[in-house]
């Protein structure tokens, strides 16, 4: 187990037992911390215009490009801003919580600059720990199963929200390691840390290759293509002949402007339950009756 989580588990294990003293200092910081996130998530003035940062410019291009060309995305859910508020003071508890476990953290929330294809861009890390940079993840249940569980790799692979590119950019701009993600679950509370490969720093060159080739895309403003397609739909492991939206496009704000009127919100066609799973279908094949389109 990773030294960090040991010191992590033991904390919050004895704080179930016993009365812990924690330092003020610590106790005020995170009181601050709280404050500004709050006031970051309702009091601050919006940003209109798109901007390239380190913690975005990963995603898939074809995403950038909607954002830059202000497409209508979808709206958010009035429970948006409370999940974003709760990553937020999930991320100060962390912190607060690997301090007082005695985790010395060299320096934090820190912005740093870099400079790609003439483009000056900026971002800002949450810690740093043995003299390498963390950024500090909450985590839906799913995701952190699922995701993050199965170590860095399982990541790289399936990096629709720009994490690797996130942590190489601050690497790069601050001239220090990316140790990986801290994350916790923000359903159950367990914590995991999930390490960069020590052996090789191939995914770091491919990370800011990525960056760059998004970059010159954007400001060259290259034609909008999708970056993925619709997948066969199957049931019960066999094909309906019906196409739906990938796990990734499902989650993304802007698959109507995308895929326009093809797109329609459906329970599962061919399941007989009470209450179906719905889908993104792009194509139906003999519409089940009785089963309409519904906008999400």
């Amino acid at each position: 187990m990773h030294l960090l989580l040991v010191k992590i588990q033991e904390l919050l294990a004895r704080s179930g037992k016993e009365r812990v003293d924690i330092d003020d200092t610590i106790i005020e910081e995170f009181g601050e911390a709280c404050k500004q996130a709050f006031k970051k998530q309702f009091t601050e003035e919006r940003e209109q215009d798109f901007r390239i940062r380190m913690s975005g410019i990963g995603k898939p291009l074809c995403q950038l490009q909607m954002e830059k060309q202000n497409n209508s995305s979808e709206s958010p859910p009035y429970n948006f801003k409370m999940r974003v508020l709760f990553g937020d003071l999930i991320e100060a508890s962390a912190i607060a919580i690997m301090k007082a476990a005695g985790i010395k953290i060299q320096s934090e929330q820190q912005e740093v600059h870099n400079e790609i294809g003439g483009v000056k861009i900026k971002g800002t890390y949450d810690v740093e720990i043995n003299d390498k940079i963390y950024d500090i993840k909450s985590a839906s249940p799913w995701s952190y199963d699922n995701k993050f569980a199965k170590g860095f790799n399982n990541v790289k692979e399936d990096d629709s929200f720009g994490y690797v590119v996130q942590g190489s950019l601050y690497s790069d701009s601050s001239g220090k390691p990316f140790g990986g993600w801290i994350v916790i679950n923000k359903s159950t509370g367990e914590w995991q840390i999930v390490e960069t490969p020590t052996y090789s720093e191939d995914y770091k060159v491919k990370a800011l290759e990525t960056a760059e080739n998004n970059i010159e895309s954007l400001v060259n403003n290259k034609p909008f293509e999708r970056c993925f397609e619709d997948v066969p739909e199957t049931f019960n492991k066999v094909s309906t002949g019906n196409r739906v939206l990938s796990s990734i496009c499902s989650f993304c704000s802007y698959k109507k402007p995308c895929w326009g009127n093809d797109l329609k919100y459906l329970p599962q066609q061919q399941s007989k339950a009470k209450s179906p799973r719905w889908f993104w279908y792009t194509k139906l094949v003999n519409p089940k009756e009785g089963k309409t389109n519904v906008e999400e």
